[in-house]
This record gives structure tokens, C-alpha cells and sequence, in this order.
């Protein structure tokens, strides 16, 4: 049976002194049976840290509006013993408040709730951590470890989002706030645990049953912070099942395609039919842009806003009257796959009569569109399609773009790879120079639209084909 003095002998052990001031996460489960309780832990924590030193536990609820006078707290009962202590004191932040008890708890928990947000700069978890304070886990593993919110906030994770919660203030009046840059469900923290081990930051023993990890709070963060500015997704876990990570992955890469001067689409109806479907395998590689169909964006244009999606572009023939008709109106453009002169000079009339009709390069060699732009200087702009013209025999990027004719009437690229039998390939996988023509397209500041096409339909392939895809952007 544990008592006082043998967990206070395991705390010294484990490195906690005198003076020290540290946040405690902690299972009473874990350390076993305890003579005296949570109350005996609370008391083995406050000897080893002494008059000089600060003890400090989370405390925030679940159940809103939170009341530090009367809010009980789900994070274990010493946590819940600790904060209803008389000489406890207890930040009013609505969502992360702490108690502290010991020298400075009234300065460190004073404004919390005033803070930019829950637990990054300026919040008692920053700053206990950064001013020599340690972080102790008690039979809990990272992903308890609330600090580490701290390092998610610091980067200002793109995942991050804002929530409203409540307060009851001391005067019995309710609080409303937003607080920004906050943390989603899921987490990996446990995957710090080994980088934590191996820099010598934390030392790890056991006190009872329970294995406890007591950390540099200052060391941690700054692990923890390299780790996601090296990968904004390194505490996210890679579960393809685990649908939290994915939103927060796909939110990553969302963030990405915005400091792009592109506009990253894909073709929905080859997704999923379903447009709330196609969204949502869209949303984990950060796209809302798509193309559709003449007849998707005539009867089904709102289903597609509903679920999100931005309608990029319409995919038709030109010989479809209604789709041409409809981008007019709608001054979305229409992108035709052309493969003859008729239809190429039926192009250019359809966009003299203020259709915003693209011309996709299909079926015929790059002199013949070179000598069709030629003949009608006035033409539509080019979606250019590099596996078309590997399907040629001809080097896309080497012989076609390079040389600038088409280059210069190219308004939509399609990342389409074929090999030069006319396979369809993964991007980067076939003979179409995807990678070389996409990398000069962003050494121009290209703002047109990147469309990604995969070998065949279907919500795999598609996944398959945007991790190829941004395989090739980690490469430039």
C-alpha cells in the first residue's frame, strides 16, 4: 500500500525538489491502492515541492457554463480533490482552467480567462513552462499532457478552429467567449513520447504501479515545436480509419493550398456520385473545387453547394447547347476536350458569343493546336493536358510547353499522367512531365486552376492520385 512518504520518496526520485513548480496529470488508478486517498498524493506532491514551490493540476469540465466554485472536474479524482482544497486557487478560463496551490499560484492563474487563448502564450501553461516549471505524468501517457497544446498553439497549427464557451464569473454572472486556436479531438501525442526520452528532457520511473514521466516544460515544448514545423501533421495519427485526423490533415493541406497562387480541383463525378460523398473525400486533401458535368451543374448545382464544393469549371461538349448556354450565364468555364479544327473553331465562336469556353488539348499532336491558335489569334484559352500529348509520343514539357506556344494560351492545367502508350499512370508515374511542367507553373505564380485526374474512377484511385500528387509538391 502506498502512503505519504513513499510517494513523496518516488517523486524525489524521479527528480521532483524542492522549490520545483509542476503541472501534474495523474490516474489514481494507476499508483494503486493509497492509504489516505487522493488526498495523501496532493499531500506527497506539496512536501517534495516544499514553501517554495507550486503544485498545479488541470481542471477544466465538460459540461458548460463552468464555475470554478462549484465545477467538478473529469480529469480523475486528485485533479477533483485538489481544486476544492481551501488554500487552492482556480483560473476562470471556461474551457483549460488550472488550480494551483504554492508560492506564485495567484499570479501565474490570474487572467487566464483574458488570454489570447486556452493554452498557448500568456496562459498559465506557456508560462509555468517557460519560467523553469515542470510537467509530471502520474500513470498517464502524453496524450494527457495538456502543455502540448501549448506547442500546437505556438505554430498556430492549421487544424486549430474557435469555440465559444461559457464562464460563471465570482459575481454569479455568466461569461461568454470565443477562444481561437483551438485543439481537436483526436490527438498522437503518445508519438512524442520516444523524441521526449531520446533528447534527455524527461526522466521516466514508476511510483507504485503507475509508470510517471516528469519533464523540462521549457525542453518539451521547444521538442514538440520543431517536431510540427518540420510536419504540421506530426501529432496526428496516420489511422486512415480515424476520421478526426484525416479532417485535421486534409485542414493542413487546405492551409497549404493557400499560400499556392493555384487553385487545386479535381473532377467530383469521378469521386463519388454523390456530391455530400464527394465532399468529404475531397475535404481530407484540403480541396472545395471541382468540375462537373453540363447535367450535374444544370439540375444538381445547388447539391454541390450545399455540400461545400465550388464549382471550378463545367466538363461538356460543345455540342451540348444547354451546358454551353448555362456557363454563360453562369460565367463559369466550359472545358471542351477538342481533337479537331471544326471543333476548335467551334470553340472560338462559342467564346466570341461570351461563353468562357478552355480548349483541352485530345487525340491530336501539339503542332496541330499550335497551327489552330495560329489561324484564330482570338481562340480560347488552352486546359492543357499533358498525358494527351505523352499519348502522342511527344514530351510534354521538353517539347510542347518548353517551347512556349502553347504555353502562352495555357489558363487550366490538368495533372493527368499517361505513359506514352497511352496508360493512365499516378502523377509523376508516366511519361507526361507532370512534375517538371507544375514546377515552372509555380516559378510563374500560375493562379489558374490545377485539376487532378486520376487512372480510373472511384474514391481510391482519387486518394491514391492526390498522395502522388502532393508526394511531387514535398519534391519542388
Amino acid at each position: 500500500m502506498l502512503t505519504r512518504q513513499s510517494i513523496a520518496d518516488g517523486l524525489r526520485a524521479l527528480g521532483l525538489a524542492s522549490g520545483d513548480r509542476v503541472l501534474v496529470h495523474s490516474s489514481i488508478a494507476a499508483l494503486g491502492t493509497i492509504e489516505g486517498g487522493p488526498d495523501a498524493v496532493i499531500d506527497a506532491l506539496l512536501d517534495v515541492a516544499g514553501p517554495e514551490g507550486l503544485v498545479a493540476v488541470p481542471t477544466f469540465v465538460c459540461s458548460p457554463p463552468f464555475d470554478r466554485k462549484t465545477s467538478r472536474t473529469a480529469l480523475g479524482a486528485i485533479a477533483d480533490t485538489f481544486w476544492r482544497r481551501a488554500e487552492a486557487l482556480r483560473s476562470l478560463h471556461p474551457t483549460h482552467s488550472l488550480a494551483a496551490i504554492g508560492r506564485g499560484a495567484e499570479e501565474l492563474l490570474h487572467g487566464h480567462e483574458k488570454a489570447p487563448t486556452a493554452y498557448g502564450e500568456g496562459t498559465p501553461y506557456h508560462t509555468l513552462a517557460m519560467n523553469g516549471g515542470k510537467v509530471l505524468l502520474m500513470g498517464v501517457d502524453q496524450d494527457r499532457n495538456t502543455t502540448l497544446h501549448t506547442a500546437e498553439a505556438l505554430v498556430n497549427a492549421p487544424y486549430l478552429g474557435t469555440v465559444e464557451a461559457a464562464y460563471v464569473d465570482d459575481s454569479g454572472e455568466t461569461v461568454t467567449l470565443t477562444v481561437p486556436l483551438m485543439a481537436g479531438p483526436h490527438r498522437d501525442f503518445i508519438g512524442l513520447d520516444r523524441a521526449f526520452r531520446e533528447s534527455g528532457l524527461m526522466r521516466v520511473g514508476k511510483i507504485g504501479s503507475a509508470v510517471c514521466r516528469l519533464m523540462d516544460g521549457r525542453r518539451m515544448i521547444e521538442v514538440a515545436v520543431e517536431k510540427l514545423r518540420q510536419d504540421p501533421a506530426a501529432v496526428l495519427c496516420d489511422n486512415p480509419a480515424c476520421g478526426d485526423c484525416r479532417k485535421q490533415r486534409g485542414q493542413i493541406k487546405a492551409a497549404r493550398l493557400a499560400a499556392e497562387g493555384f487553385t487545386l480541383s479535381a473532377l467530383a463525378e469521378d469521386i463519388a456520385d454523390d456530391p455530400e460523398r464527394a465532399a468529404a473525400i475531397l475535404s481530407d486533401e484540403g480541396i472545395r473545387d471541382v468540375e462537373i458535368s453540363g447535367e450535374a451543374f444544370i439540375r444538381r448545382r445547388g447539391s454541390f453547394e450545399k455540400a461545400g464544393l465550388r464549382i471550378a469549371a463545367i466538363r461538356d461538349t460543345l455540342a451540348n447547347a444547354e451546358a454551353v448556354e448555362a456557363a454563360r450565364k453562369a460565367g463559369i468555364p466550359l472545358i471542351a476536350a477538342v481533337s479537331t479544327e471544326d471543333e476548335f473553331r467551334a470553340a472560338a465562336v462559342a467564346a466570341a458569343q461570351g461563353t468562357p469556353v478552355l480548349v483541352e488539348n485530345c487525340g491530336a499532336p501539339s503542332g496541330m493546336y499550335e497551327e489552330w491558335y495560329a489561324n484564330e489569334p482570338a481562340a480560347p484559352g488552352l486546359a492543357f493536358n499533358p498525358g494527351a500529348f505523352a499519348e502522342e509520343g511527344e514530351n510534354p514539357f521538353l517539347k510542347v510547353f518548353y517551347r512556349g506556344l502553347l504555353r502562352k494560351k495555357l489558363r487550366h492545367f490538368y495533372v493527368d499522367d499517361r505513359t506514352s502508350d497511352g496508360t493512365p499512370a499516378l502523377p509523376g508515374r508516366g511519361n507526361g512531365e507532370v512534375k517538371e511542367i507544375l514546377s515552372m507553373l509555380r516559378c510563374r505564380s500560375y493562379g489558374g486552376v490545377v485539376t487532378l485526374r486520376a487512372p480510373q474512377a472511384g474514391p481510391e484511385a482519387f486518394r491514391e492520385t492526390a498522395a502522388a500528387f502532393w508526394k511531387l509538391l514535398d519534391e519542388m
